[in-house]
């Protein structure tokens, strides 16, 4: 029950936090959506830092990662306005923020987790 708890906090705090970007950032038809881009990056920064400090299961790991992070970030977001972009016949772009979504998402997550060093 406490885990859930911490989820449904932290959710509705990562939540806010996607919409409040998404206002700053707000996503033109057939133009690169960055709201969406920014907080899936910043999504996987954080998780990158959080996995080397946090153990898996732990209150922490479930209000702040799976709350927090599952919340700010969005997986649904990201193929939907993939598909708006090749439906507005933008295949350049919606190719272009998979491909970035992908490798800056990865990327990120992996520098972070491993604190720069090789």
């Amino acid at each position: 029950m406490r885990a859930a708890l911490l989820v449904m906090i932290g959710g509705a705090a990562g939540a806010t936090v996607r919409w409040s970007v998404h206002e700053v950032l707000p996503s033109d038809p057939g133009r690169f959506p960055w709201g969406t881009f920014v907080v899936n990056v910043v999504g996987c920064i954080a998780i990158g830092l959080l996995a080397r400090r946090m153990t898996r299961g732990s209150d922490a790991w479930s209000g702040l990662v799976v709350g927090v992070l599952g919340g700010l970030t969005t997986f649904s977001a990201f193929a939907v306005e993939t598909r708006l972009l090749l439906a507005e016949d933008r295949p350049g772009i919606a190719l272009a923020y998979v491909a970035a979504t992908i490798v800056v998402g990865i990327g990120a997550t992996e520098l972070a987790r491993s604190g720069g060093e090789r």
